[in-house]
């Protein structure tokens, strides 16, 4: 598989994510990103720069909203349009088994690790920065 085919296919998973926590994601986007953006990743073709923008712009609307990571897309090294560079998240704690959708946003002065309920208290996972 190519570098080309592993973007598309980081791009594919995000929609995927996108798809399956539709419920919880709506309310993070903004309408007019949502009304712009979703058709086109609904019913564009995938292998366009047109349907690649507008997944960009969930991502980043969700990750703007506070989720670390957004739809989870990465920094991609590809050939063509695909693109590279991610845009800044915040960094915060995150569920240290993926259990739960717990995120806990970090303040700016350092905290101590704080305990995931969920895991009996494990210490939660450093993401974004």
């Amino acid at each position: 598989m190519g570098d080309g085919a592993k973007a598309h296919r980081v791009y594919e998973d995000a929609v995927e994510y996108l798809c399956r926590n539709v419920e919880e994601l709506r309310p993070l986007i903004a309408s007019a990103v949502w009304d712009s953006a979703f058709p086109v990743v609904r019913d564009a073709d995938p292998a366009g720069a047109a349907w690649r923008d507008a997944v960009r712009a969930l991502h980043d609307a969700v990750e703007s909203a506070g989720v670390p990571n957004g739809l989870g897309l990465a920094a991609t090294m590809a050939v063509g349009d695909w693109p590279g560079a991610p845009t800044p998240r915040s960094s915060g704690w995150v569920c240290p088994t993926g259990r739960c959708a717990r995120v806990e946003l970090r303040g700016t002065a350092p905290t101590a690790t704080p305990g995931c309920a969920l895991s009996g208290g494990e210490p939660m996972r450093l993401v974004g920065g």
